[in-house]
């Protein structure tokens, strides 16, 4: 992707200077911006070739925007609504907590408004895991998911309180077993496809060759790190993409009117829960003008960052095979583009 002469040379060159800065503390990262007057893609890396915009990554928790928009494309083809308790979508028999006689739906789950637990995996043991360079969900099935679904206390009434971030939301299993699929068949028919995204997958419909363009993740200090197939919680953070691909994502949130998704867009940017953290369906919004949507993502070797500003029809996405958040060069990014990062 090359930018249009109408891109400022000064800009770009800021831009790139910003990746180089970033990349001396990190195995390896690239950068993709979208501006009215094009796209371009920039990486770096420490040793060997450098990532470019067709390298996969694991993306973590920018997948929860995918699901998200799963389940707003459910609303509109009259699948689902948001007000659907959790547990009509679950195998017959589930235990889903409730408190208060509230009952989880939908919407609580894609707005971290459910009550439930940071995680499925007890805080401690996780910890441990991951210290020792191990994925802690490594042995979380979809059955087991559920058990832990059962187990949970809620810490507050389903949709009180604000926002509390959790991995444990059942959301993806939920659309999936509704739909009669797996959440990775979900993706690729309802989102990839309609938006032309070639190379965002589950790591297990990912092809031979594009195995072959995985960068391999690392944990501190540069240590080779697993990778995360998160067959437990798909719907939590399984995708792998290509900054290529997160560009032409983020084109359907700037421009929902020329998708097929425009309806699902938009009811996705609906806002949802205020507070210190505000929130529509998985995206999460910060309203210093211009209005800036953004989601951040990492596994056990990988960090990632996407984000959007309707006003100025600008997006950026890094992604990072390094275990070291890379949500701060993002916003600097956005800062240099004139597009509401911080000042």
């Amino acid at each position: 992707m090359e930018p249009r002469p109408e891109t400022p040379p000064d800009t770009l060159r800021e831009v790139e200077d910003l990746v180089e800065r970033a990349g001396r503390r990190r195995a390896a990262l690239v950068v993709g911006v979208r501006r009215p007057d094009g796209a371009f893609v920039h990486g770096r890396s420490r040793e060997g070739p450098a990532p470019d915009g067709r390298t996969l990554f694991e993306i973590g928790s920018v997948t929860k925007t995918f699901t998200s928009l799963l389940l707003a494309d459910g609303v509109v083809r009259g699948d689902w609504t948001l007000d659907d308790p959790v547990r009509d979508l679950l195998p017959a028999g589930t235990v889903v907590p409730a408190r208060d006689g509230v009952e989880i739906t939908l919407e609580h789950l894609a707005t971290h408004a459910s009550g439930l637990p940071g995680s499925p995996v007890p805080l401690v043991r996780g910890s441990v895991e991951m210290l020792r360079g191990r994925d802690p969900y490594a042995g979380l099935t979809p059955d087991g998911l559920l058990t832990a679904l059962a187990q949970a206390r809620l810490r507050r009434t389903p949709g009180t309180g604000g926002m509390h971030y959790s991995n444990l939301g059942v959301l993806g299993q939920a659309l999936a077993h509704a739909a009669g699929t797996s959440y990775g068949a979900l993706v690729e028919e309802r989102v990839c496809r309609p938006l032309g995204l070639v190379d965002t997958a589950t790591h297990d419909r990912l092809t031979d060759e594009q195995r072959t363009r995985l960068a391999p993740g690392h944990r501190g200090r540069g240590r080779p790190a697993p990778a995360w197939p998160l067959d437990g919680l798909p719907g939590a953070g399984a995708l792998r993409s290509t900054t290529e691909d997160l560009l032409r994502y983020l084109d359907a949130w700037l421009e929902p009117d020329s998708t097929p998704l425009g309806d699902a867009v938009r009811l996705c940017l609906q806002p949802r829960v205020e507070g210190r953290q505000a929130i529509g369906l998985g995206w999460l919004r910060n309203d210093r003008p211009p209005p800036l949507w953004w989601h951040n993502g990492g596994t056990g070797g990988y960090r990632s960052f996407v984000g959007f500003v309707p006003e100025a029809r600008s997006a950026v996405a890094v992604l990072c095979n390094h275990a070291r958040s890379v949500d701060l060069l993002g916003l600097q990014v956005l800062r240099v583009m004139g597009d509401g990062g911080p000042r």
